[in-house]
């Protein structure tokens, strides 16, 4: 008589079956299933606190990938303690406009043009951080493939330059400042301030400027009251101001009419002078007539002055001649 068939264990043998089926099937296909994934690597010196397995990574805010693993490299010359982490980015997520894959030359070629690997905050609550990629090509590209060869990085690992934090920008600029010294500097200060309080003029401030305020507003008060006594005369001032422009107005013309004859008049006064002057110059030239005229008058009244001399020593010499006239020769 045959046993009776045990379905648990036939059972408990066809799901063993599928199972180690199943494993073999993904072991053999583990690269079909990837073929759209690169793996790269970005190295941080600073914390990674935050940061876990599965962590998103995102290029412009937008998730293509997540963190793989992390570990720390501990250089034994200088003892600089790096922390490379690995990432998982599905080039399916990054699209060209050619309509093209996305390719590990496209990813070096986006490393050249400045894409650089950042932390940031994912949750403020949890200070969960995520890796974020974007072009930043003005700021130094840190951790080169190049700079990384003595930590046996594979060949084929893709390295993106990272770039530090803005608290770690912050930080290091703290470190730089000179606390001591502020400190001093603030101490410094802050006596400075106390002295200048507590100094007498300072403590005597309030009554000056109250003094000063009484001083301006009785200054303004008489002013106030000069004004008013001198407003009617300022108005009459201004009403006789407009009566002189308003007759200004009105006689300008006739005004203007005598100034443009008085000017006439002496043009025809100048012009006539001018004649005069010019006739003048050519009677008295050297070839006029009245020149001539004049200078022979001149040698005749000469002439007659010789003659009346002559006679004047002849009657001194001889007076009687006078009466009894000329001797006969």
């Amino acid at each position: 008589m045959s046993k009776p068939v045990n379905t648990v264990a036939v059972g408990a043998f066809v799901i063993g079956a599928f199972l180690i089926l199943f494993i073999i099937l993904f072991s053999l296909s583990e690269d079909l299933f990837e073929r759209n994934v690169e793996y790269s690597l970005v190295v941080f010196d600073g914390s990674l606190k935050g940061l876990t397995q599965g962590a998103p990574v995102a290029f412009k805010g937008v998730p293509i990938g997540e963190v793989v693993s992390f570990d720390v490299y501990l250089d034994s010359d200088t003892f600089e303690a790096l922390t490379p982490v690995v990432m998982r980015i599905n080039r399916d997520r990054i699209r060209r406009s050619d309509e093209k894959s996305h390719s590990e030359s496209d990813m070096q070629t986006m490393i050249d043009k400045g894409l650089r690997a950042q932390l940031q905050v994912q949750s403020l609550l949890t200070g969960q951080l995520y890796v974020q990629l974007d072009f930043h090509p003005d700021s130094p590209a840190r951790y080169r493939k190049d700079e990384l060869e003595k930590y046996d990085v594979p060949p084929d690992m893709i390295v993106i330059p990272t770039m530090p934090r803005e608290m770690e920008k912050l930080s290091s600029s703290l470190d730089d400042l000179d606390l001591a010294a502020l400190a001093d500097d603030m101490k410094s200060i802050m006596s400075g301030l106390r002295q200048i309080i507590n100094a007498p003029d300072t403590q005597a401030l309030p009554e000056n400027l109250t003094a000063t305020v009484q001083a301006i507003e009785q200054l303004s008060n008489g002013i106030d009251a000069e004004l008013q006594a001198l407003s009617p005369e300022l108005n009459q001032l201004v009403a006789d101001a407009a009566g002189t422009m308003g007759t200004l107005n009105k006689n300008m013309p006739g005004l203007s009419a005598d100034a443009q004859k008085t000017l006439e008049d002496m043009s025809a006064t100048l012009e006539t002078a001018q004649k005069a002057l010019e006739r003048l110059d050519h009677t008295l030239s050297d070839d006029s007539a009245v020149i001539y005229d004049m200078r022979k008058a001149a040698k005749e009244i000469g002439a007659a002055g010789r003659a009346l001399q002559s006679l004047s020593e002849s009657l001194e010499t001889h007076p009687e001649s006078l009466i009894k006239g000329k001797r006969a020769q």
